[in-house]
């Protein structure tokens, strides 16, 4: 018998513009994604924003206080492990290690990452967080730019069992079954 497969599924891409052009502070983002809920910490919320060119396409994410500052925690949990994980940092002022990111893998701390960001406004910067499977959940915080950073394009996938490994399943469960069955028979 062979080892089970697992596949992995397209990639999720959480890009925001299905919220059309919201302005500075548009709607707040927690649930609003199967597979995955959006949070942070205190009184910060993670709200969508729309500012042309900015980031790729018209909106981003911006966590902070009510009053967006774009400074605030930004907490990811996905609902089932995921892989090839990567977003974009945008809207950077300043160049250099800007935020730190923490990584989950299988609900474990894994490492904490630097968030390089180039200082160019108008030019996304891409965080890959590939090197990590298996990721329960993120963390992205301190951060340090001057006007803060948004967050785009979280792109993930998740492992989806394929259909012959739920025929082994099956036929693993019915052997038992059949084995319980010989043994319940046999006279002792």
């Amino acid at each position: 018998m062979g080892a089970a497969s697992v596949a992995s599924a397209a990639p999720t891409v959480i890009g925001f513009e299905e919220f059309g052009n919201v302005g500075i502070s548009g709607p707040t983002v927690t649930t609003d994604y199967p597979g995955v809920v959006f949070s942070s910490t205190g009184v910060n919320v993670n709200i969508v924003s729309s500012q042309p060119g900015i980031g790729d396409g018209l909106n981003f994410l911006c966590t902070g206080s009510p009053g967006i500052n774009c400074v605030g925690e930004t907490i990811l949990n996905f609902t089932d492990p995921v892989s090839g994980l990567s977003f974009l940092a945008v809207g950077s002022n300043n160049a250099g290690v800007q935020a730190l990111v923490d990584v989950f893998v299988n609900g474990a701390f894994a490492a904490t990452n630097n968030i390089v960001v180039g200082g160019l406004f108008n030019t996304p910067d891409l965080v890959d967080l590939s090197a990590f499977n298996s990721v329960t959940s993120i963390r992205i915080h301190d951060i340090t730019d001057g006007g803060g950073l948004g967050w785009d394009n979280f792109t993930f996938t998740t492992a989806v069992p394929e259909p012959e490994t739920y025929a082994m399943l099956l036929l693993g469960l019915g052997l038992l079954g059949f084995a319980a069955q010989r043994r319940k028979e046999m006279p002792v």
